[in-house]
């Protein structure tokens, strides 16, 4: 069922999302006259258009520039002066290109007043170059627009600025969304009565001449047919503006344009990588050496290099038709390299789009590192890549279901494994640019991510993986000592012709040829010109001509050698031509200064810059320039960050969320260096870099950040930001405030699905806070018992992020119980696994007690049942799985149906399959639901996998051995396509199968072979999880599961071979096992006993006997002991293989749970007709099974604290032991504790052990190795169950519960009668 889902899928089209460009109206109006109606869109309806915009994937932007209205003087500031004349003579030019820049968007608002503008009796020259300063404003403006790209408006001179606007936008662009609003009634009464009075006899015939100019223009643009509006008052503006600009949003961005399989973050994400290759492929320029690397990409993606190499043979000499040619490694990777800013994302953008168009059949997944700061690390970049693959695959996004609650898939290993088995699905082609820009998270270093260490020796042959680097970085090194990578390098072209067509690339104006600027008489070879260096320079000679003789500027930049050295003169005139300095006695700003080092609101933006996480916006960097003290008159109005901006926008580069970023990683380093004065790069930097003085500038600037962001009304945007600056200036205690704060806990807690990256930095910053010696978890502790125990509890209002700034009564219970689960899942992360159940029993109680059968209720229970599974409590897990699906009826009674709902059925499904006696199969229709509702679930692979692990555990509980193994089998190849071979998962699975193969009467040799390498790799993945958990407990039943595990592949392989060297591998596994239960179950185990019983045994006859007669008696016992416990069974129970995980961790185990379920001093279920079903095929019959008494709950409280493991038989061990257990002489002595967990078992049994029953053969001693508690999936399986040993399945006690957990029950038995 599933692979017809999955072909269909593939048939079906799948919807391609582009990326949603911004809407970015420019405001056009006169500047005086409409200062009050600026203010009102700006404050009151452009936001509500943007949050319109935000929950459609883009976001909306009003161009409103505003000119500054007086020259301001300063003595202190001379550098005022030139600013001042500089903003004035481009003014027009401004307007024009971010005219430009805002197409198809324009909003205009007209009046009486017609703007500045020349008279038509001006003396004015349309023709030459005259001497600026001699000219009046309005003349400068209209030189500098027309020798900088618009020469239209010298035969346009008589028309204002406004009216040269509304031409460029409506008449010469022709903007598809372009709305007018014209003033009338008490608007323009009002701007009139202003005026009135002020009026002289030449103005008044200024006037008259100004209303006639905008009286013809307003009939120009209506003639036009273009849409006006006509407002009397603000109010009457707003709804207008809202109006029109909501239709354009919902025109262009649906609100149902996302699939629902889709986060919007990730669809962020890749609207990052398609708008940076837009970018690369306008401005890519082919070369003959770009050539060349073109048909070196596109041999590596469609050849195989086996068939080249033999092509290149044949036809050769006799020698080459016999000589036996060497199997050459496949080229599965191909690194690209080249000089920094050679052109390789250029060119591997413009190779990406080139590729696509001519195989649109092919998957090819591009990753620009240099798109995103925040998206940089190692983790993210995988992440990424799965998340593609698996929607191409099957249509849906990564399970991150699976992720949210399992922290243990944050483990970079295990990622790598789903990494590596999601580029096996289907042949793909992955695209990474920039790789020596990755940087580490989550304890991977940078040098780990950068040198790809982590990556096999070989990948799958399905995909080819293209990275792009510097020759000089470590990922080059590493990468091409690799077998498997082919490497090619791009050159940097010589070709004049080349370059001259990469420096028009950049140009709007008339440009003499680049390479007439260098100097004649200077001999020395001049170095050549890559293409960023020639980027660099047109777009610096377009812009500093506004300032100086570009001349003079292109011939200095010119003889510079390094791109570095570029920058730092380029960051010299950036500050020179654009900043000034501040410097009264009451600066609250800025940063220290240091001689030697530039200075001013241009330095300290850049640094910002690059010491912010995710970027910053337009509106943000005018908000710290006012907090770094550029007020009044030294304030930084939006014309002039708007000349600055459009100065650098070719480096300083718009996101498609709206924040800022260097998009050239040399850039960064020149403002790293040369302005912030650090060695490191941020991004790369300790969190205790704080405490090095050469990096007290980075630390202010983190503190400036940190004071800002905490005052941010957006907590997302205050998410993203304040961690990071709170973590690099080592303010650990105002990190450990945020993270534990109640309205940071109630966000995220409340959020439907967290994304992938507020995850990963979450955990991430719980790590530095462990390793910075906060106690989180006790700030946490002491949060939901103020929770708990509130009364009249009020807390201050407070105005930052890092303090407790609302009231604990402002929570309602089920957004309470949402936090105590949030903290109760981060403890369970930490491995305090005791602290983690009692609230998660604490938010129960709360909800029952509140009569609350909500969607937390359901989580609540479901989270307890797999806790206690985790954990290995059989019983308490089969009792909270049975309340999870009574509150999942309740809720699917009163509610509809939805793809979340039905993924919950699924996991308390599975649960109850886990830990429901046999009996009770059938009665309570477990298969049917199940059957039914993988159909439902047919297209979450996920789901749809753990589904059929549920039908093959209840077919095997029924007996019906050979569907079983079918559902088990499709259940390991979905599991292996979603996490490869080595995830806990898969080991699940394995584990089943192993049990169910090798526990048939008619297994064949080459069946049992499979068994036995199963359960070698239930080893390997269980060793490898013990090192990952953090809980004792869950470490205790992992290594507890793997003891036994090991036990029954000893037993399998004695059973399939009886040669010395199986047996001698079966003793090693047998020994292993024994010091895991000496260990973790003590020397004084019975199990313990019998294993080391059974290893003397096999020495001594090892010893008195030759090896071929052991052998022989061995395999003659072993056939006897299975007649035995064949005839000793007259009823078969369903025994379940070890389970590796839950949905919450790798590390549970199905026998040591049920061992541990089976000590409790619980009462046996009964399987008569006075069991109440569990569940029901239909809506009929659903009743909640009999609990046991109050009494009975209250007094398995008390049994919680006894040691669960400590469950000795009587028959195995003496009399004296069981009296006093624990309290050997010989045990406790010092010198057993200084030995190992075998020779303290050796002591110990010495001490007390006597023979109590016979024993055939070492075989037959196997039979008892396994704890009691393990039943197995066939009746042929019973090797390690001894005869008379068998316990009853049990039903389960609830653990402690309070008086509101009476009510519940009595509720749900009243309900059930009725």
């Amino acid at each position: 069922m599933f692979q017809k889902s999955i072909e269909l899928m593939e048939k079906t089209p799948q919807p391609v999302l582009k990326p949603q460009l911004p809407i970015r109206p420019y405001v056009c109006s006169t500047i005086k006259d409409f200062q009050e109606e600026r203010d009102f869109l700006a404050n009151n309806i452009f936001p509500q258009l943007n949050e319109m915009c935000n929950s459609r994937g883009t976001y909306f932007k009003a161009i409103d520039l505003r000119w500054p209205a007086s020259e301001a003087h300063d003595p202190l500031c001379p550098n005022f002066r030139r600013q001042y004349c500089g903003m004035q003579s481009q003014q027009l030019k401004l307007c024009l290109d971010y005219i430009n820049s805002s197409f198809p968007f324009f909003l205009c608002m007209l009046g009486q007043t017609y703007g500045e503008f020349l008279r038509e009796d001006a003396n004015f020259i349309t023709t030459g170059t005259p001497d600026l300063p001699g000219l009046s404003k309005v003349e400068k403006n209209l030189y500098v627009a027309a020798h900088n790209g618009y020469p239209w408006v010298l035969e346009n001179f008589t028309c204002s600025f406004t009216e040269l606007e509304v031409i460029q936008a409506a008449f010469i662009n022709d903007s598809q969304f372009q709305y007018y609003y014209f003033r009338t009634g008490a608007m323009l009464l009002k701007a009139l009565e202003q005026e009135k009075g002020k009026v002289t006899c030449p103005q008044s015939r200024q006037k008259e001449y100004e209303k006639r100019r905008i009286g013809e223009l307003k009939a120009k643009i209506i003639s036009k047919g273009l849409p006006v509006r006509f407002y009397r008052d603000l109010h009457e503006l707003g709804e207008l503006v809202f109006k029109d600009w909501s239709t354009v949003i919902e025109k262009l961005y649906p609100a149902a344009v996302l699939p629902d399989n889709v986060d919007s973050e990730h669809n962020f994400e890749r609207s990052y990588h398609e708008a940076f290759a837009a970018k690369c492929r306008k401005i890519f320029v082919l070369s003959k050496e770009s050539k060349q690397v073109f048909d070196a990409l596109e041999k590596f993606v469609m050849k195989d290099p086996q068939t080249e190499t033999g092509k290149e043979e044949s036809g050769g000499s006799l020698e080459s038709i016999l000589r036996i040619r060497p199997i050459l490694p496949t080229k599965s990777i191909l690194l690209l390299s080249g000089e920094r800013g050679c052109g390789k994302s250029t060119l591997i953008a413009s190779w990406v789009n080139s590729y696509r168009e001519r195989n649109p059949d092919t998957l090819v997944v591009p990753y620009y590192i240099g798109s995103s700061c925040d998206r940089s690390d190692i983790m993210s970049v995988m992440h990424y890549f799965v998340t593609e693959l698996q929607y191409k695959q099957f249509g849906t996004r990564i399970e991150t279901d699976l992720i949210n609650e399992d922290s243990k898939v944050w483990v970079f290993s295990l990622l790598v494994e789903i990494f590596l088995a999601s580029i096996s699905l289907k042949p793909c082609i992955l695209v990474l640019d920039g790789i020596e820009e990755l940087i580490g998270v989550y304890g991977i270093s940078g040098q780990k991510a950068k040198d790809f260490s982590w990556l096999p020796p070989s990948i799958s042959s399905n995909c080819k993986l293209i990275m792009s680097t510097v020759s000089s970085s470590i990922s080059y090194k590493s990468l091409s000592a690799r077998s498997d990578v082919k490497t090619v390098e791009l050159a940097i072209s010589s070709d004049e012709n080349t370059v001259i067509r990469i420096f028009e690339q950049y140009l709007t104006v008339p440009h003499k040829n680049i390479f007439s600027y260098r100097e004649k008489h200077n001999s020395r070879k001049k170095p050549c010109l890559s293409p960023l260096k020639v980027a660099i320079l047109a777009n610096e000679f377009q812009e500093c001509r506004l300032y100086r003789n570009e001349s003079e500027c292109i011939q200095e930049y010119l003889e510079v050698l390094s791109i570095q050295e570029l920058w730092e003169l380029i960051l010299k005139r950036w500050v020179e031509d654009y900043s000034w300095i501040i410097k009264p006695k009451k600066v609250m700003s800025t940063l220290p200064d240091t001689k030697g080092r530039l200075n001013g609101w241009v330095v300290d933006i850049l640094c910002l810059l690059s010491v912010s996480h995710c970027g910053l916006t337009d509106h943000e960097i005018l908000q710290l320039l006012d907090i770094l003290g550029y007020k009044n008159h030294y304030k930084v109005t939006t014309s002039h960050w708007a000349a600055f901006r459009l100065a650098t926008k070719q480096w300083i580069q718009e996101k498609p969320n709206g924040r800022l970023h260097f998009c050239h990683q040399s850039l960064r380093q020149a403002v790293e260096h040369k302005l912030l004065g650090v060695i490191t790069p941020v991004r790369e930097s300790s969190p205790y870099s704080f405490q090095n003085p050469m990096n007290c500038k980075k630390t202010n600037l983190h503190r400036i950040l940190t004071q800002f962001f905490q005052r941010q009304s957006s907590f997302w945007r205050a998410y993203a930001e304040l961690p990071w600056h709170l973590k690099m200036s080592g303010n650990w205690e105002e990190l450990c405030n945020f993270l534990t704060n109640t309205k940071t806990l109630a966000i995220i807690s409340q959020t439907t699905r967290p994304t992938f990256w507020i995850k990963l930095h979450l955990i991430h910053y719980w790590n530095v806070l462990a390793e910075a010696g906060c106690d989180t978890t006790g700030a946490y502790l002491s949060m939901v018992k103020k929770m708990i125990t509130y009364k009249t509890y009020k807390i201050k209002e407070r105005h930052t992020w890092t303090e407790l700034n609302c009231k604990i009564s402002d929570f309602a219970t089920n957004e309470k119980c949402q936090l105590i689960c949030f903290v109760a899942r981060f403890l369970n992360y930490l491995g305090r696994t005791n602290d983690a159940e009692e609230l998660f029993i604490t938010a129960e109680d709360l909800l029952i007690k509140h009569d609350l059968e909500s969607e937390t209720l359901l989580k609540v229970q479901l989270s307890l049942g797999e806790l206690y599974l985790e954990i290995g409590s059989l019983q308490k897990a089969f009792f909270f799985s049975q309340r999870a699906w009574v509150t999942w009826r309740q809720l699917t009674a009163s509610g509809s149906y939805n793809l979340e709902r039905l993924k919950q059925k699924g996991r308390v499904l599975h649960n109850l399959a886990k830990t429901i006696s046999q009996g009770a199969v059938k009665e309570n229709h477990l298969l049917e639901n199940t059957v039914d509702l993988s159909k439902q679930l047919a297209c979450s692979p996920y789901d749809f996998a753990m589904l059929r692990c549920t039908e093959g555990i209840l077919k095997s509980l029924l007996g019906n051995f050979s569907i079983a193994k079918m559902k088990f089998q499709e259940c390991l190849s979905i599991r292996k396509s979603l996490f490869g071979e080595n995830h806990f998962l898969v080991g699940e699975i394995k584990e089943y199968l192993a049990d169910l193969i090798s526990g048939h009467k008619k297994t064949e040799k080459l069946q049992r072979k499979h068994a036995i390498e199963y359960y070698r790799g239930v080893i390997s993945i269980k060793e490898n999880m013990e090192l990952l958990t953090n809980s004792f407990q869950i470490k205790k039943q992992l290594n507890i599961s793997l003891s036994n595990v090991m036990c029954k592949l000893a037993g399998q392989l004695m059973k399939i071979d009886v040669s010395g060297q199986s047996e001698q591998e079966a003793t090693g596994f047998l020994h292993r096992a024994l010091d895991l239960r000496v260990t973790y179950l003590g020397p004084s185990h019975s199990s313990t006993a019998e294993l080391l019983r059974l290893l003397r045994e096999i020495e001594r006859k090892s010893q008195n006997k030759g090896s071929l007669q052991i052998r022989s008696s061995s395999h003659e016992s072993f056939k006897g002991i299975l007649v035995q416990e064949k005839l000793s069974k007259r009823r078969l129970e369903y025994h379940r293989p070890q389970n590796i995980s839950t949905l919450k961790s790798p590390l549970s185990s199905t026998a040591a749970k049920l061992q541990r379920a089976m000590s409790l001093d619980s009462y046996k279920v009964s399987e008569d007709s006075n069991t109440v079903s569990v569940l029901g095929k239909g809506q009929k019959g659903t009743r909640f099974i009999t609990c046991s008494p109050t009494k009975e709950i209250m007094k398995q409280q008390s049994q919680n604290s006894v040691e669960l493991w400590n469950c000795r038989e009587e028959s195995t061990l003496p009399k004296k032991e069981k009296d006093a257990p624990g309290k050997n002489p010989t045990f406790g002595s010092p010198e057993n504790i200084l030995k190992s967990p075998r020779e303290r078992a050796s002591s110990v049994a010495s001490y007390n052990w006597s023979p109590q029953t016979s024993i055939t053969g070492s075989l037959s001693a196997i039979s008892s190795l396994e704890i009691p508690c393990r039943p197995q999936t066939s009746p042929e399986n019973q090797l390690f169950q001894k005869s008379g040993r068998n316990t009853a399945f049990h039903k389960p006690f609830p653990p402690k519960r309070q008086q509101p957990d009476l009510r519940m029950l009595k509720k749900l038995s009243e309900s059930n009668k009725q």
